[in-house]
């Protein structure tokens, strides 16, 4: 089968959406499919070995790494050109509103993918919305008039279904997760750590308002009186950072917080391998890949209970869940962490078990599926 990737931007280890998206081209060619990843264009598909075919964007400066392809007429005659048997659109933007453009002139069928709570990226839009009465709700408004155009639509988590379905979705909806290679990300061979050396602590995500990476070294601060040992790790990039290292400053953490900054993907697996645990305080995780690599290389994750999170954290099997934006809260999960090498090596297990029902090879089969399945639905219509 032919399959058309639809998404807005395409730098693979920046956002989970390019993780995502990319992961799934490779399971599927696996597969043997032919897949084609069409995109903003960027210099990093140079080096790519995926099939990429980058459009003319434009730069959207207030989104960190944010392109807007603008292309209609060029999607159109790529499409055209390859001739897919199925376009699988992951974008909500401009993209997605020519995929299905192009989807219906040239009569292709289509599935759509939902991996983002618009509600929780309102400060990046051209006027900040955050917090303005009535955003949330025209969020989710958009978000379900959007995707109601499509025969089938897929949802990384439980959670986002019951949401979507809440606020006025009524295609059919699939809960299909993002997938981990559980091969790649693996727990470190010689298994867990004794007591002798340093705690690793570890954050991996975008610095961006919306992970709350403020809560967790507050947390982190007032847990280095009790476990002086600990150190903590955060690996990403993005327009909080220098606000977030002045923070660490003014918290007097800076010589326990490593600020490592972009780490490529090929690398990151060994990232989490040398980490003791994951924390996260993020609020608008629709699964929350990072932390799905986290549990697939055997790490304990301590996280908060917001959106999806809880999804993939069971509180007292693979973590802990604390409420979102209580710092303290946060930081009295982790000690329980700390204090219990038994309790770290008993919940990453934990985590690696859950996390191997999310495999690639569970998420392109199931992906199978549904082409077929649309396919089928659009040949007797």
């Amino acid at each position: 089968m032919r399959i058309a990737l639809m998404t807005d931007s395409f730098v693979e280890g920046q956002g989970g959406v390019s993780t995502a998206v990319a992961a799934l081209a490779r399971s599927l060619r696996k597969r043997n499919h032919e897949v084609v990843v069409y995109t903003a264009a960027d210099p990093s598909h140079e080096q790519s070995d995926l099939n990429v075919v980058g459009l003319r964007s434009l730069h959207y400066e207030r989104f960190p790494g944010g392109r807007v392809p603008i292309a209609p007429i060029s999607v159109v005659q790529e499409l055209a050109n390859f001739k897919p048997d199925m376009i699988h659109n992951h974008s909500m933007s401009t993209m997605g509103v020519q995929a299905l453009a192009a989807a219906r002139l040239l009569g292709i069928p289509i599935l759509g993918t939902c991996h983002v709570f618009l509600a929780g990226f309102l400060q990046y839009a051209p006027l900040n919305l955050d917090r303005i009465p009535l955003a949330e709700e025209l969020a989710w408004r958009y978000t379900t008039t959007f995707f109601n155009r499509f025969p089938i639509i897929t949802v990384p988590s439980e959670t986002m279904k019951r949401m979507l379905v809440a606020h006025g979705l009524h295609v059919q909806v699939e809960v299909v997760s993002n997938g981990v290679d559980t091969d790649i990300y693996s727990p470190k061979p010689d298994g867990f750590e004794n007591d002798a050396h340093s705690l690793t602590l570890l954050h991996v995500g975008r610095l961006g308002y919306e992970k709350r990476v403020d809560i967790v070294l507050q947390a982190f601060a007032s847990l280095k009186g009790n476990h002086p040992q600990i150190r903590l790790l955060i690996v990403g990039d993005g327009p909080e950072a220098e606000k977030l290292k002045k923070l660490a400053a003014s918290l007097g953490i800076a010589e326990q917080v490593q600020f490592v900054g972009m780490v490529s993907h090929d690398h990151l697996p060994d990232v989490y391998r040398q980490a003791d645990l994951f924390i996260t305080a993020s609020t608008i995780e629709t699964q929350g890949l990072v932390v799905l690599e986290a549990m697939a290389c055997g790490l304990p994750v301590v996280g908060v209970d917001a959106l999806a999170l809880p999804d993939l954290i069971q509180s007292g099997v693979n973590g802990y869940l604390a409420p979102p934006e209580d710092d303290w809260a946060l930081a009295d999960a982790t000690d329980q962490l700390l204090r219990s090498i038994e309790q770290r090596y008993t919940m990453g297990r934990a985590s690696r078990r859950l996390a191997l029902r999310h495999n690639l090879s569970l998420v392109s089969e199931t992906y199978d599926d549904l082409y077929q399945q649309v396919c089928s639905r659009f040949r007797a219509n």
